[in-house]
């Protein structure tokens, strides 16, 4: 017992070393967004689902919809939970695995010193095994910091799934209510050229026109009623991929979304802190962990170049006769136990663990240069993003300001055609333009509006996914594991 005592400080001691690089997250500056600083751009927070900055019930209704049913994010959901349990078992490994152990063995020989005679010998044993292994140079430790990681990249892939899907939604369902828009553009003009056609024709019946302007008419109608079948079937692949990201079967949602009004956003746009973007975004949050995943990979693999102590033993009763297998009582006294510390080493092939070393520092140098390049790849995705809203928002002032004029000019070139006072080329070029305006308009609506999609989902999803938490099952997800832990 003084031995144990005086051994166990040293013991404990050698099992707080660990082998091996310790892990520091990389320090990064601060995100600097250029073209944040224009004055479409607001410091304010937005609404905690930023979608909410639209004020569209319907759009509303989808993401909170999509949130709870979408099937990547319960693939996500999933994949958290298996890491966690992996997080949880490698915590176990700190303390002894004790499974319960019962046996029995029967051995038929030959009796030495009786010529053939034989004997049977039976032994029944009940009682518990336990395996210990002493952390001497952290391998259990590094094991556990990597399963950490690996479940903290799951949690930020999960945060990562409920952006993108959000982001989807919004996209998809801006992208169905442009084209019934300029589905809408379309209708209108068609029906517009057909009353023109119908004036041509009586102007030619009545001699005061010609065949050519009837045919060009019938060719402009013709030109738009063409235009018509894309927008259709654009119009319902939209409410088919809506209803995929709702986890529904496609054609679920045809009668909710028919034609409605999309709100246009211009106004100034919130977007908080824009220098917390790093800090919010989940792709740098997963290349994150995975660098401290690889890193904790790599004590494990230089733990394996020293040896590994694995403490055994068993409690419990052993006996020949299954009748005295509980007897405690000499001379039939049937308790047992035993100790056996064992130690094993790679001696005779460290060249083989040195290569699976070398392997796992070449890993954590790829992983440490994928985080400088999906930092990278962020501040260049927010740029971009912020840019393309500023630049779309003054491209769309500009196409209103056409298609006002448009319309005008198209308004007066049918006054003179009908007066006769202009040629038919004039009002044929007149309208063209204006279906070009008006229909280039309700492009550029849908392309703010992405454009604002695109600097909330370059912002890491602002804040969380709804203003009244994720749901439960996702919030599940995020709970941190409850399992022993000794580090």
């Amino acid at each position: 017992m003084n031995r144990l005592t005086a051994i166990a400080p040293a013991m404990l001691l050698l099992v707080a070393c660990a082998v091996g690089p310790n892990y520091h997250a990389p320090a990064t500056p601060p995100a600097v967004v250029h073209n944040a600083a224009a004055a479409a751009f607001l410091p304010r927070d937005p609404e905690a689902a930023w979608w909410q900055e639209f004020d569209d019930p319907e759009l509303d209704g989808l993401e909170r919809r999509a949130l709870a049913a979408n099937l990547d994010l319960r693939i996500a959901i999933d994949r958290v939970r298996a890491a966690r349990a992996v997080f949880v078992e490698r915590n176990y490994d700190y303390a002894p695995h004790v499974p319960m152990q019962v046996g029995y063995a029967k051995s038929v020989e030959q009796e030495p010193g009786f010529g053939l005679s034989r004997i049977t010998a039976e032994s029944d044993s009940v009682g518990f095994d336990a395996t210990w292994e002493i952390d001497l140079f952290g391998h259990v430790r590094r094991s556990v910091e990597a399963a950490r990681a690996d479940l903290g990249a799951e949690r930020a892939s999960l945060r990562d799934a409920e952006v993108t899907v959000a982001a989807e939604v919004a996209r998809n369902y801006f992208e169905l209510r442009g084209a019934q828009k300029r589905l809408g553009v379309a209708r209108a003009n068609l029906a517009s050229e057909g009353q023109t056609l119908e004036l041509t024709q009586l102007r030619d019946e009545a001699g005061r026109g010609a065949e050519l302007d009837v045919q060009r008419s019938r060719a402009r109608l013709e030109a738009i009623e063409a235009t018509i079948p894309p927008l259709e079937a654009a119009e319902s692949q939209g409410a088919y991929r809506l209803a995929v990201l709702l986890g529904e079967r496609p054609g679920t949602l045809d009668d909710e979304l028919q034609p409605g009004p999309a709100p246009i956003y211009a106004k100034q746009l919130p977007i908080g802190d824009a220098t917390e973007l790093l800090r919010r975004r989940p792709d740098v949050r997963i290349a994150e962990r995975q660098l401290a995943a690889a890193t904790a990979r790599v004590g494990i693999a230089t733990a394996d170049l020293f040896p590994r102590v694995n403490v055994t033993g068993f409690v419990g009763f052993l006996s020949g006769d299954l009748g005295r297998l509980f007897s405690t009582t000499p001379p039939n006294d049937a308790r047992a136990w035993s100790v056996t510390p064992t130690v094993t080493w790679a001696a005779f092939d460290l060249g083989s663990v040195r290569a699976r070393l070398h392997a796992s520092q070449a890993q954590s140098d790829a992983a440490a240069a994928n985080y400088e390049k999906v930092v990278l790849l962020a501040l260049e995705d927010a740029e971009n993003s912020f840019l393309m809203y500023s630049k779309r928002q003054a491209r769309l002032k500009s196409l209103n300001a056409q298609a006002q004029a448009s319309r005008r000019a198209a308004e007066l070139a049918d006054i003179q055609y009908r007066e006769g006072v202009a040629d038919f080329l004039v009002l044929l070029d007149a309208q063209r333009t204006q279906l070009d305006a008006e229909d280039a308009v309700a492009e550029a609506e849908t392309g703010v509006n992405v454009a604002v999609i695109a600097i909330y989902k370059a912002l890491g999803g602002i804040a969380q996914p709804t203003s009244d938490g994720p749901p439960a099952r996702i919030a599940q997800a995020r709970q941190p594991p409850i399992a022993p832990s000794v580090d």
